[in-house]
C-alpha cells in the first residue's frame, strides 16, 4: 500500500473525551443522588419535629393548668401514650423537682439522651445512640424545662423508601447520561476529525492545482526510503525522483498577467496528470516547479515519462485567445543508485533540471561521473552577483563583413565571462542562469551600457562601426527597457543607428503581440532590429511581417554544408529572396570556407560572418582590425 503523508494527529482526542464525559456523568449522578437524599432527610426531620413540636405545646398548655406534682405525672403519661407510638421520654423538670415519663426507653439510655441534648446546640440536629436515631424539643413555660426526646421511625422508613428509588433513579439519569456523553463526545470527536483532516489537506496540498505540495512530498519521501515500521508500508527497493521545471513561465506572468500564469500551471498539471499513475504521485512545490515521485521505476521507465511530459507540455496552450508554447526541463534522479535519502535525492534530481534547462534537452539524468561539472554550474549560479557587480562579464566582438568588398561593416557584441577561478567561460556556460536567475533584465542593461561605451570609444577615435546586441525575449519585458536605450544612446552620444538588437527567432515567436510592442518601441528610437538565426524556428514567414526587422541572420546550421547540402541551398535562397522582399539586410553566420563565401555572394547575400573571416576577440584587438582595415578578405570569395 502506498504510504499517505499527513499531519500527525492527536489520536487520544477520542478517549480522553469519552472519559471525561463519564466522570461528568458520574458525578451528575452523584450529586443528584446527594441531595435528593439529604432534602429527603431535611424534610422528614422537619416534619417529625414539627410533629414533636405540637406534643411539647400540648404538655405545656396542661401544665400551665396543672394544680400540684400527681397532675404533673398523669398529665405525661396521659399524653406520652395516647400522642406517641415510638420510642420516647418527656423529663419535666423544676428548680425543687423532677418528673420523667418513658415510652420504651431504659433509666439508663434515657440519662445518656438528656446529657447528650444537654450538650446539643439545635434540636433540628438528631442525636446518635447505639445506632438509634433520636430527635428531641424543648421548651420552657413558668417554671417548668420540658424535655421531649423521640427514637425516629417515619426518617428511617422514609429514607429506606427513597434509597431504593433515588438508586433505580440514579441508575436511569447515570445511564443516560453516559449516553448523552458517548454521543456528545462522538459528535466533538468526527467534528475535531473533520476539523484536522481539512487543516492537514491545507497543509500539505496546493491550493491553486489541488495537488500534494513540498510538506506532502518530504513527508513521503521519508516514509518510502526509511525503515518499515508499525504505520509505513514497506520501503521501496527503487524509485525514480522527476523534476519538472516551467521554461517561459515568468515570460507568461509578465506579458499576459498572474491570472494566465495560474491557467498555464493548471493546465500543465492536468496533462502531466493524464500521464502518470499510482503509484506515481504528482507533486507542486512552489512556483513553476512540480516533483514526480514514481516508485519501482527505473531508469529507463523515468526517461519515457519525461519524453511523453516534454512532448505533451511542447504542445500549444491557448491563453486569453492566443497560443503559448511553453517547454519544461526535467531533471532525473534514481533511488538508490544515485542518493539513498531524501535531501540527496531531490538535489540530485534539481541538479540534473539545471542541466537539462543548460542543454536545452528537455529531460536529464543525474550523472554521477559529472557531479563536479553540476557543482561549477550550482556554483556559477551564486557567483552571478559577484560577476555583474565586478564587471566580470566583458564582451568580445566578431566583425561582420560585406561580401562585395571584404570590408568590415560592422560587429557582433558576444558574452564572455571572465571568471576569477575559471578562466574565460562562453555564453553557453551562463546565459542560460541568467536567463533563470531572475537578473535577466539587470543583466540586458549591463550589456546594452557596456556596448554602448564601446561604441562611444570607438565613434571618438573615428571608427564608425555599428554594434549588435543579443538581447533575450526576457529584456523585451522590461518595461523600462526603451527608455534606458534611449537614455543611454543620449548619454554617450552615439547615433541610433549605430546600435542593433538582435533576437532569436524561435524565442520572438513567443508571445508576438507583446513583443511586436516592445521592438516598436525601439524601433522608434531608430535602433536597428535583427532575427538571429532565421529558419530555425516554426513561423518565419508568419513573424516576420509582423515584426518589421531590419537584417535577417540565417542560421549557421544551413551554412556549413552549403555546399553540399542542396535543401539547404534553397533554404538559403528563399531566405535571400524573403529578405528583398521586406526591404532587410541579410547576414550569413558561421561562414568558413571560401566555396561558402563565394556561393552566399552569388546567391546574394550581402555581409557575413564566421570563422573565414575572425574569431569572436576583445575590443583591443577589434579596434586594431579595424585601423588596419583593408580589403583583406576578398581574397576569400
Amino acid at each position: 500500500m502506498q504510504q499517505i503523508a499527513k499531519i500527525k494527529q492527536d489520536k487520544s482526542v477520542k478517549p480522553r473525551l469519552i472519559w471525561a464525559c463519564l466522570c461528568v456523568a458520574l458525578l451528575v449522578s452523584a450529586i443528584y443522588v446527594t441531595v435528593s437524599y439529604r432534602l429527603t432527610a431535611d424534610i422528614t426531620v422537619h416534619s417529625e419535629l414539627k410533629a414533636m413540636g405540637h406534643i411539647t405545646s400540648l404538655v405545656s398548655n396542661e401544665l400551665s393548668q396543672a394544680e400540684d406534682a400527681d397532675d404533673v405525672d398523669s398529665i405525661l403519661n396521659e399524653i406520652l401514650l395516647s400522642a406517641v407510638n415510638s420510642p420516647a421520654f418527656i423529663s419535666v423538670t423544676t428548680p425543687q423537682q423532677q418528673w420523667h415519663k418513658n415510652l420504651l426507653i431504659s433509666a439508663t439510655k434515657r440519662s445518656t439522651l438528656l446529657q447528650l441534648v444537654a450538650e446539643a446546640k439545635d434540636n433540628a440536629e438528631p442525636i446518635e445512640v447505639n445506632d438509634d436515631t433520636f430527635l428531641w424539643q424543648q421548651h420552657k413555660i413558668a417554671q417548668y424545662q420540658i424535655t421531649f426526646v423521640q427514637q425516629t421511625q417515619a426518617l428511617d422508613v422514609t429514607l429506606e423508601f427513597v434509597a431504593k428509588r433515588l438508586l433505580v433513579t440514579s441508575i436511569i439519569v447515570f445511564w443516560i447520561a453516559v449516553w448523552l456523553a458517548l454521543t456528545l463526545a462522538s459528535l466533538i470527536s468526527r467534528r475535531a476529525e473533520q476539523v484536522n483532516e481539512s487543516l492537514a489537506y491545507i497543509a500539505t496540498h496546493d491550493s491553486l492545482t489541488g495537488l500534494p505540495n513540498r510538506l506532502y512530498l518530504i513527508e513521503l519521501l521519508e516514509n518510502s526510503l526509511g525503515p518499515a515500521t508499525d504505520e509505513i508500508d514497506t520501503p521501496v527497493d527503487e524509485g525514480c525522483l522527476l523534476i519538472i521545471d516551467l521554461d517561459r513561465f515568468k515570460e507568461v506572468n509578465d506579458s499576459f498577467g498572474y491570472a494566465a500564469g495560474d491557467t498555464l500551471l493548471k493546465e500543465i498539471a492536468k496533462r502531466v496528470s493524464d500521464l502518470i499513475s499510482a503509484p506515481a504521485e504528482l507533486i507542486r512545490t512552489g512556483g513553476d516547479e512540480f516533483f514526480i515521485w514514481a516508485p519501482d521505476y527505473t531508469i529507463e521507465q523515468a526517461k519515457t515519462l519525461s519524453l511523453d511530459i516534454v512532448n505533451s507540455c511542447n504542445a500549444p496552450i491557448l491563453i486569453n485567445g492566443l497560443t503559448v508554447n511553453s517547454g519544461v526541463s526535467i531533471g532525473i534522479s534514481h533511488y538508490p543508485s544515485q542518493a539513498d535519502d531524501t535531501a540527496g535525492l531531490i538535489v540530485c534530481a534539481d541538479t540534473a533540471m539545471h542541466k537539462a534547462k543548460a542543454m536545452r534537452s528537455g529531460w536529464q539524468v543525474y550523472d554521477n561521473k559529472k557531479i563536479a561539472d553540476y557543482k561549477d554550474i550550482l556554483q556559477l549560479r551564486a557567483e552571478l552577483n559577484d560577476a555583474l557587480a565586478q564587471q566580470q562579464i566583458i564582451l568580445y566582438y566578431q566583425p561582420k563583413v560585406d561580401l562585395a568588398t571584404g570590408e568590415v561593416t560592422g560587429a557582433e557584441a558576444l558574452c564572455r565571462w571572465q571568471h576569477p577561478r575559471l578562466g574565460l567561460l562562453g555564453p553557453g556556460e551562463f546565459i542560460d542562469l541568467i536567463e533563470h536567475s531572475g537578473k535577466v533584465q539587470e543583466f540586458g542593461r549591463y550589456i546594452i551600457a557596456t556596448a554602448a561605451a564601446q561604441a562611444e570609444h570607438w565613434h571618438t577615435s573615428g571608427l564608425l562601426v555599428p554594434i549588435a546586441i543579443n538581447l533575450s525575449p526576457y529584456n523585451l519585458l522590461d518595461p523600462g527597457l526603451a527608455d534606458f536605450i534611449s537614455e543611454t544612446l543620449k548619454r554617450h552620444n552615439i547615433p541610433p543607428r549605430f546600435i542593433e538588437i538582435e533576437l532569436t527567432e524561435n524565442e520572438t515567436c513567443i508571445n508576438i503581440d507583446y513583443i511586436q510592442s516592445a521592438l516598436a518601441q525601439i524601433r522608434e528610437l531608430g535602433v536597428s532590429l535583427a532575427i538571429d538565426d532565421f529558419g530555425t524556428g516554426m513561423s518565419s514567414l508568419a513573424y516576420l511581417s509582423e515584426l518589421q526587422v531590419n537584417v535577417l541572420k540565417i542560421d549557421r546550421a544551413f551554412i556549413c554544408d552549403l555546399t553540399t547540402n542542396q535543401g539547404h541551398r534553397a533554404i538559403i535562397a528563399a531566405a535571400v529572396t524573403l529578405s528583398q522582399s521586406f526591404g532587410c539586410d541579410m547576414v550569413a553566420e558561421g561562414v568558413e570556407t571560401q566555396e561558402q563565401a563565394r556561393m552566399l555572394y552569388e546567391m546574394g547575400c550581402q555581409s557575413a560572418q564566421g570563422f573565414l573571416f575572425a574569431r569572436p576577440m576583445p575590443a583591443e584587438a577589434f579596434h586594431t582590425l579595424l585601423t588596419q582595415q583593408k580589403p583583406q578578405f576578398n581574397d576569400a570569395f
